[in-house]
């Protein structure tokens, strides 16, 4: 991950330096150096006025001779948090030409807040997972990304504090998109505890407790059991606590920890499997901020929770038609065996109730191909037993950038998830469509009154076909990682 340092007023040792500037900025407040090369651009009619427009020029001085990438912003009264967000990943792909390593920042009259968003783009884009390449491969990898940013040391110390928090969010976001790239052959369940207890020796105020397989039988905890019968690896059940000493009743965040699915004997198809390590995503989102929450000296108390394994097929493996016992007591027919990620959610619901009495749950999972279909690769899916919820989401997501939609959920999709022959059916009966709803509803059945939110990340975790700026080469975006550590900072109590 990139270092933000801050140096001299003009960065004279820099070999490249970005420069985002507005509409009708003072051309007298550059250095010197830069003017003449930026005058000579016009000349020739290139323009800077429309948002997006880059230019990259030489400019020479007695210190050095630098390349300047200037970066058009537009009518700054006209400009968007996330469009500046845009424009500094955008500007990233300029960097990428050039050998340089040493990289500077000039804002050109812009914001301390829009700033933060340019430079929030420029960081989330500096990212590709290049564990897997060899020789020339890696080489070429390496250079195309930059170690390190500088600042002028004029930077206010507004947007110095804004950098510096959310270079343990940025942390958190990459160890959630390395996690995610991980092939399910590395990452089994065990391997993703181990990463949890990593995490928590890292910090004081931070708790790791791994439940076996023998325990989770122990425990009762029947649907992530079945899920996990398939599997020569055993499941492992997650437990991270932040400030474990703190009383009263902590915020829970769960995440789906599917190292790989297959489908189970509703096996997927060719072109729906590929991808299925990512299962895990809402996984690595929960140990990515509470990564970034323990590093930021976050006060609340906090319970992560993953319920991790695979789902695949063995002699032994859970069967449509299966009835299972969960960790709650109800009974649950097996419609479908790639419905898992909602019964392994649900005993986790459980357990975070009847272990750690939660104020408010939370959930993200890679739940429903039709959350995608709905919604596409951008935005996730939001529901929620509790509107106030909802709105915290929203507004952490306007903070975050981390984009969510309200989706609906209410009494008629927890009905068509009842069995005539159990309490409850992993599948939907009746009318089909609403895919993303019925599965949220079988989750929230077992929040009953505690304050529940379910985030369906499926799309914007994994992001291929329609990915936003920032979005790395691999697709994986890290998504929740922000969108989370905003929420439980500023928006809950």
């Amino acid at each position: 991950m990139a270092k933000i340092t801050y140096g001299k007023q003009e960065p004279t040792d820099a070999d490249v330096i970005v420069v985002p500037i507005i509409k009708g900025f003072d051309e007298t407040s550059l250095p010197e150096s830069w003017r003449s090369p930026l005058a000579a651009l016009y000349a020739a009619g290139e323009s800077l006025e429309k948002p997006g427009d880059l230019a990259c020029v030489i400019a020479a001085s007695e210190a050095k001779t630098q390349r300047i990438i200037f970066v058009g912003m537009g009518d700054p009264a006209k400009l968007e948090a996330e469009k500046a967000k845009n424009l500094g990943a955008k500007s990233f792909h300029k960097l990428t030409k050039i050998a340089g390593k040493s990289v500077a920042i000039w804002p050109a009259g812009l914001s301390d807040d829009l700033t933060f968003k340019f430079i929030e783009g420029l960081l989330l884009r500096n990212y590709l997972d290049a564990r897997w390449k060899t020789g020339e491969s890696a080489k070429e990898a390496s250079d195309r990304i930059v170690p390190e940013f500088l600042l002028s040391d004029t930077t206010s110390e507004t947007l110095r504090g804004m950098l510096t928090r959310f270079e343990s969010i940025l942390s958190g976001t990459f160890l959630a998109r390395e996690l995610v790239a991980t092939s399910p052959v590395e990452l089994t369940p065990e391997k993703l505890a181990d990463q949890a207890v990593a995490i928590a020796a890292k910090f004081p105020n931070l708790k790791s407790e791994i439940l076996d397989k023998a325990a989770i039988e122990k425990a009762g905890m029947g649907l992530l059991l079945a899920v996990n019968r398939g599997s020569l690896h055993e499941a492992r059940f997650i437990i991270l606590t932040l400030n474990p000493d703190t009383a009263g009743q902590p915020i829970a965040i769960i995440g789906k920890g599917i190292t790989f699915d297959s489908g189970g004997y509703n096996i997927k198809p060719t072109g729906h499997m590929e991808t299925m390590h990512t299962d895990m995503a809402g996984a690595a989102a929960v140990l990515g901020t509470m990564q970034a929450l323990a590093e930021l000296g976050e006060t609340k108390k906090v319970v992560g929770i993953i319920p991790s394994t695979e789902n695949l097929i063995s002699d032994d493996a859970y069967k449509p038609s299966d009835i299972i016992t969960s960790l709650a007591g109800k009974t649950v027919e097996i419609g479908n065996t790639d419905a898992e990620g909602r019964l392994v959610l649900a005993d986790a619901v459980t357990y975070a109730k009847q272990t750690f009495d939660p104020k408010m749950i939370f959930d993200l999972a890679t739940l429903t191909g039709a959350c995608i279909a709905a919604l596409g690769e951008r935005y996730a899916g939001i529901f929620s037993n509790e509107e106030g919820l909802i709105d915290k989401l929203k507004a952490a997501s306007v903070d975050s950038g981390e984009k969510v939609w309200h989706l609906p959920l209410d009494d008629t999709f927890m009905d068509k998830m009842k069995s005539k022959i159990a309490d409850l059916s992993n599948t939907a009966q009746g009318s089909p469509g609403a895919g993303a709803s019925t599965g949220a509803a079988f989750i929230g059945h077992f929040a009953e009154k505690t304050p529940w939110a379910h985030i369906d990340i499926a799309g914007p975790s994994h992001q291929l076909k329609d990915p936003e700026a920032w979005t790395p080469p691999s697709g994986t975006t890290g998504f929740g990682v922000n969108l989370m550590t905003t929420l439980i900072q500023k928006y809950l109590d």
